[in-house]
């Protein structure tokens, strides 16, 4: 009777051993999927952030200056053989005032969803 009391204090533990591990295998995951999401957006943000940059670097110059919208589609390569590539379309907005100083904004959108990454809205003196 001794040994079945045992033999059943173990089979206790074990389960309650096996529960404490699903568990924490269940938040493991869904901390993995919060990662997975948040590295997503991550390089979203920092190749928009870049794009704009470049995009802010040619209206200073003066090569792009001029009362228009224009659209221009950008393929990034990303670092995962495994994603497809993203595609972003930058939307720039200039317009001119009395005093001749130019505004712009740049938006940066990812192209398969039209969401919104980044924008930002600047001026030019001349």
């Amino acid at each position: 009777m001794k040994q079945n009391s045992k033999s059943s204090l173990f089979l206790m533990e074990l389960m309650i051993s096996l529960l404490i591990f699903a568990v924490c295998a269940c938040i493991c995951a869904a901390i993995n999927a919060k990662a997975s999401i948040n590295i997503s957006e991550s390089r979203d943000l920092s190749n928009a952030l870049i794009l704009a940059q470049n995009h802010a670097e040619l209206i200073k110059s003066g090569k792009e200056i001029s009362e228009n919208t224009f659209y221009n589609d950008l393929l990034l390569a990303t670092d995962n053989e495994n994603d497809e590539k993203t595609v972003y379309s930058v939307v720039s907005k200039i317009s001119s005032s009395e005093n001749g100083v130019s505004e712009y904004s740049i938006e940066i959108f990812r192209t398969a969803d039209k969401k919104l990454i980044y924008n930002i809205n600047s001026a030019l003196c001349p």
